[in-house]
């Protein structure tokens, strides 16, 4: 079904309990017992901020605000001074207090920079090095949305605030980074496999993307280019387990399109979809004048993209539209469920 809406949901950013939690955690790092509680309000204040770059946005151009999303406030140079500011906000707002300023200021730049560093960990994209250098970091080693991540976290930071205790912030920190590298082992150890599946089919591979499924670390998403074809599988990979394939499709890679006017609106909007998708396109098969970003979509094994622009070659001075594919329905998600468990489930297109 599709259906047109604001791209800007639950699956573009990480959710702000976990954007916050962890910007809290970082600031209570080099917290006293005696401040604990002030790093946690300004670590999670500053933690959260960057996702402010979702009010850049335009009722007439819909990709202004996929193209301002995790940019430059995302920066490892920028999200510091942003943090800054949120310090020098909330020192204004409570002025009568005694807090000393750099103190505030070191939970604020310390939460803020964690913000674009746990996003450069997920599949989306962010412009860590802006101004320097405008490629969209990605290491996909989790997903945007992960309960198992988020909720220990949540929980030690909470507490640590109630309890006055900094060491429970450091057991936070160290389970998160044991998380992360979990991450990046089934990250490798699913990539392996799409080499050797590729290999097996014959194919040279010129482009291969690997990411974790909605919400976990087992079930992952392969999709590599061989030639003018993308092909989508999808494994399941458990530590000393061989691991799960599921068969996914093929789809036509979108290249260059001569209906596109060269130097229109049309074309420019098609580039910055371009290079959001870090280069995945390709036309639905199931409605030609919609563009997808093949790396999302509700299945790890389908071509049913989770977003795309649809275009009008006939209309090439106006702006493109952004619709979105998504199916939120009990049936999907037990569908999903049942392919994490490693079982067999029926093949969607």
């Amino acid at each position: 079904m599709l259906a047109t809406g604001d791209l800007y949901g639950n699956l573009t950013h990480m959710d702000p309990v976990t954007q916050m939690s962890i910007g809290a955690a970082a600031a209570a790092l080099v917290a006293r017992r005696s401040d604990m509680r002030l790093a946690v309000v300004v670590g999670a204040l500053a933690g959260g901020a960057p996702d402010l770059d979702v009010l850049i946005r335009s009722d007439s151009d819909p990709l202004l605000a996929l193209q301002y999303h995790r940019h430059f406030t995302h920066s490892l140079v920028i999200a510091p001074l942003i943090g800054l500011i949120v310090a020098g906000l909330f020192r204004g707002l409570f002025y009568w207090t005694d807090w000393p300023f750099h103190r505030i200021a070191l939970f604020g730049a310390l939460g803020a920079l964690t913000h674009g560093l746990i996003d450069a960990c997920t599949s989306y994209g962010t412009l860590l090095y802006w101004p320097f250098n405008s490629h969209r970091e990605s290491w996909d080693i989790i997903s945007i949305i992960d309960p198992i991540f988020t909720i220990p976290l949540f929980i030690l930071i909470v507490a640590g605030f109630a309890f006055r205790l900094p060491r429970l912030a450091q057991i936070a920190v160290a389970l998160c980074i044991c998380y992360l590298t979990l991450g990046i082992f089934q990250r490798s150890r699913a990539a392996n496999f799409a080499w050797e599946l590729a290999e097996s089919r014959g194919h040279s591979v010129e482009n291969l993307s690997v990411r974790p499924s909605l919400g976990n670390l087992v079930l992952w998403r392969i999709v590599y280019r061989s030639g003018d074809t993308y092909h989508v599988d999808a494994v399941r990979t458990v530590p000393w387990r061989i691991p799960y394939h599921y068969s996914g499709l093929q789809v036509d890679a979108y290249g260059v399109d001569d209906t596109v006017a060269e130097g229109s609106v049309l074309e420019y909007d098609i580039d910055r979809f371009r290079f959001f998708s870090q280069g995945y396109l390709y036309r639905y098969p199931e409605d030609v004048h919609v563009i997808g970003d093949l790396r999302y979509a509700m299945f790890p094994d389908s071509g049913i993209p989770l977003w795309g622009i649809r275009v009008d070659p006939s209309l090439p001075e106006e702006h493109v539209s952004l619709e979105y594919f998504r199916e939120p329905s009990e049936e999907a998600f037990g569908r999903l469920w049942q392919m994490i468990l490693g079982k067999p489930v029926e093949r969607i297109n």
